[in-house]
């Protein structure tokens, strides 16, 4: 017999440690898939969004490093469909590639073929994920679909009135007070959190809604022009809530045009018999209140140029909340309230106009009103370790909402003032203005100034250094901040944390 082949042997070795190989690279594609599925989730499944924010985070989105979790990946059923497709499909890619080579040529092409292949997965880790989703996108409408008609049954059988709440800011925190000021627990169902979309609407009702839930409140986002009437459509309201219009999320619509017309398709959408419950403290609102004829339109605010038929007189703001008289026509009632700034009156007067709309006596509403509590990260007051004072304002800041805050800095006594903050996001070619205009509005108030991570450093800084005094302080991460704050802090000092990017910003 003649020697074997030693170019043979050692193929057929290499060829069973690539075999061997294949399962690890499927463990591994597996947790550098969910990373990247984290911030697919975060830009909401919206696949274009995900490509963009891999082609400006290259080195993240090439070796999806993990990353701060503020809002933790959450494996829904979709999540998993797509996970496992997008793993399975990544070893099928690699494998059949390699067995391909293998056929066609042998070796050394099979392996040198593996090689490429999985070099070619891993770089295009991010389109192998959108590739699962586009592939699973028909069983995720019918699974869609089958809660969507489920929903839609249950709402027509229990029959609620239905208050939608949206506009560019303040939906959350308007929402939570329309609920406790519309009646007992059990007869008020509101969305929970930020459930503004379809499908969250969708489960709060197939979860939630109850025979005894006389009115249903439901938050209205969007990120386009149509999903408000999308929603409309679904949940039917008969009362609509519009509290401001502004830049935020600007980069998504594309023009304060799109988010002026988005954001009335809830009073398009209301029946003739509706009522639009409009903030006319808000200039664009106040405007679009003034052209509103086909349905009945309630206004409430501070402004007395916007004629309100809802506003409150005599404010005074301290430490401990808020001091008011509701006016409501020639009707009156003082009142108090732990929400403290401008806005949160705004809140306030939307949760009573609504409240009156529905029935509810104005005398029996002072309680409620003091009841209230500040929704979480949206200027609560707390109390930090030793003998500082936390404003904590750190959910989703916009440029009047910033401004607001800072008006509620001022006006705390304290030894010294500092503001912590990374800027406002996703205002397209508003940002950097806005960014450098609160610089400056920060820097007249504050006393130190911590600029947290890199998006908008340039901007804030800039704007900041135009104001005498402030002390300006740039870090990358919020526990960088932590760490000067303990230097900065002491008693009788009081602290704003503005806003707080989401995971997929850091980094």
């Amino acid at each position: 017999m003649g020697r074997a082949d030693p170019f043979t042997h050692y193929s057929t070795v290499l060829r069973i440690v690539i075999y061997g190989l294949i399962p690890a690279f499927g463990v591994l594609q597996f947790f550098r898939l969910r990373r990247a599925l984290h911030v697919f989730q975060l830009e909401g499944y919206k696949r274009a969004r995900f490509l963009e924010w891999c082609k400006r985070n290259k080195d993240r989105a090439l070796f999806m490093r993990a990353a701060t979790t503020k809002k933790p990946l959450v494996m829904t059923g979709r999540a998993w469909r797509i996970l496992v497709t997008a793993t399975l499909g990544s070893v099928l890619l690699v494998f059949g590639a390699m067995m391909s080579a293998h056929l066609a040529g042998g070796f050394p092409y099979d392996l040198t073929t593996w090689a490429v292949a999985t070099a070619a997965v891993f770089y295009f880790t991010p389109r192998v994920l959108v590739l699962a989703d586009v592939v699973m996108s028909p069983i995720q409408t019918l699974v869609n679909r089958k809660y969507l008609r489920a929903a839609t049954a249950k709402l027509a059988h229990i029959s609620p009135t239905v208050i939608g709440v949206t506009g560019s800011f303040g939906k959350t925190s308007t929402k939570f007070a329309i609920q406790s000021l519309l009646g007992p627990p059990d007869e008020v169902l509101a969305t929970p959190g930020s459930f503004n979309t379809p499908l969250g609407v969708c489960r709060t009702i197939n979860e939630q809604l109850e025979s005894s839930n006389r009115f249903f409140i439901v938050e209205m986002g969007a990120y386009g022009v149509g999903e408000i009437a999308e929603l409309c459509r679904f949940v039917h309201p008969s009362i609509g809530v519009l509290t401001a219009i502004g830049p935020a999320h600007l980069e998504r619509f594309g023009s304060m045009d799109a988010i002026r017309k988005a954001k009335y398709e809830i009073v398009e959408s209301l029946p003739d018999d509706g009522v639009a419950v409009m903030n006319v403290d808000d200039p664009v609102v106040r405007e679009l209140a003034d052209g509103t004829e086909r349905v009945r339109v309630v206004r409430y605010g501070l402004d007395p140029d916007g004629r309100p038929d809802v506003t409150a007189r005599e404010v005074k703001v301290s430490e401990q909340g808020t001091e008011l008289t509701i006016a409501v026509g020639d009707r009156t009632l003082r009142a108090t309230t732990r929400l403290l700034g401008r806005h949160s009156i705004g809140h306030v007067l939307a949760g009573v106009a609504v409240a009156v709309e529905a029935g509810r006596p104005l005398d029996g509403l002072p309680d409620a009103i003091a009841a209230l509590e500040p929704v979480e990260h949206r200027l609560q007051i707390i109390k930090g370790a030793g003998g500082v004072t936390v404003i904590d304002d750190a959910y989703n800041s916009n440029p009047d909402g910033a401004a607001a805050a800072l008006e509620v800095l001022e006006a705390i006594p304290a030894k010294r003032r500092v503001v912590v903050t990374p800027g406002i996001i996703e205002l397209g070619p508003l940002q950097a203005e806005s960014n450098e205009r609160f610089g400056a509005h920060a820097a007249r108030v504050a006393d130190a100034l911590v600029v947290v991570a890199r998006v908008n450093r340039d901007a804030i800084v800039a704007g900041a250094r135009s104001v005498e005094g402030a002390e300006v302080i740039t870090v990358d991460s919020l526990d960088d901040a932590t760490e000067e704050l303990k230097r900065l802090l002491r008693p009788g000092d009081v602290v704003l944390f503005e806003n707080d990017l989401p995971d997929q910003y850091e980094g």
